[in-house]
């Protein structure tokens, strides 16, 4: 009863995990319904080591019917009436899954819940809301509220992203936007299989935007999640508020777009900035050498 009562005080929010999460992930809420059918897919989740992934069903659980497969590698499976709490040992490996099955104590349909866990390098859920009719009014209630978030929060960014959003935030003032634009990196250049093909460079009084194409000649997919602006004559580093994608990660063969923000741009109008574009695990990286901000 304890332990169920921590993990009750976890789902309202007033307390934190057991163990902090992978610094590298994304912790995410998820609410999803089982399938009407048993040839529909089978809902994933997204555990990691050094994570709690908590469970909370719509409906009482029969706490002795939970089926883990490899149970042994998890240092946390925790079950209350309608609570699963799960916490791996270790990462589950690449393209590996796990079969999690547990039943229903009342005799409403579906008798039970079905999922495969797997981890994910960029996310991984930290609280799932699991329904088990799609058309429960739990479940509708809980997606009206999810539409109207989205719609909130897509009013706010409407807001700003106009151009008279932008000189209200004091983000454009009369002294406009200076563009340049990014030529293409000679291939003598290439670092990592990774090559710029074009870019340009929007600076205003209060920011500055980096935007490249990327080709990865490489074999494996490349994402950044680091950028580094560094003055080339001084060595002062620019802060940085953000790396953006406009896909998830470049594959092999293909050209993606990254945007790089940088905050007030205080310096002087035609800086020589290098630009150092990393990834997760900091092997592959991008040398721009010539950013003129």
């Amino acid at each position: 009863m304890p332990r169920l009562a921590a993990l009750l005080v976890l789902l309202l929010g007033t307390a934190a995990p057991a163990q902090p999460a992978p610094a590298s992930r994304e912790r995410q809420e998820r609410r999803i319904s089982l399938p009407d059918g048993a040839s529909d897919p089978v809902p994933e989740l997204r555990v990691a080591a050094g994570a709690l992934t908590v469970l909370a069903f719509d409906a009482p659980l029969d706490r002795a019917s939970v089926e883990l497969e490899g149970r042994e590698r998890f240092r946390l499976v925790d079950v209350g009436e309608r609570i699963l709490a799960l916490e791996p040992a270790a990462d589950l490996g690449p393209g590996e899954r796990l079969g999690l099955r547990v039943r229903f104590s009342d005799s409403a349909r579906p008798e039970q819940a079905a999922f495969v866990l797997a981890t994910q390098p960029a996310a991984f859920d930290g609280r799932v809301q699991v329904f088990r009719r799609a058309q429960s009014i739990p479940a509708l209630q809980a997606e009206l509220a999810e539409v109207r978030a989205e719609l909130a929060s897509l009013r706010g960014r409407s807001e700003v992203a106009s151009p008279a959003g932008l000189t209200l935030a004091g983000l454009l003032d009369e002294n406009g936007v200076a563009a340049r634009r990014i030529e293409s990196q000679p291939a003598r250049e290439m670092q990592s299989s990774l090559r710029v093909m074009s870019g340009f460079i929007l600076r205003a009084p209060a920011w500055g935007v980096v935007s490249v194409d990327v080709m990865n000649s490489g074999k494996t997919p490349w994402a950044p999640t680091e950028a580094r602006l560094t003055n080339s004559t001084g060595g002062v580093q620019v802060p940085v508020l953000g790396v953006r994608m406009k896909q998830p990660r470049i594959g092999p063969g293909e050209v993606g777009t990254i945007l790089v923000e940088a905050t007030s741009a205080t310096w002087k109008a035609g800086t020589v900035f290098l630009l150092e574009l990393m990834d997760e695990t900091g092997t592959r990286r991008l040398l721009v050498p010539r950013v003129v901000l």
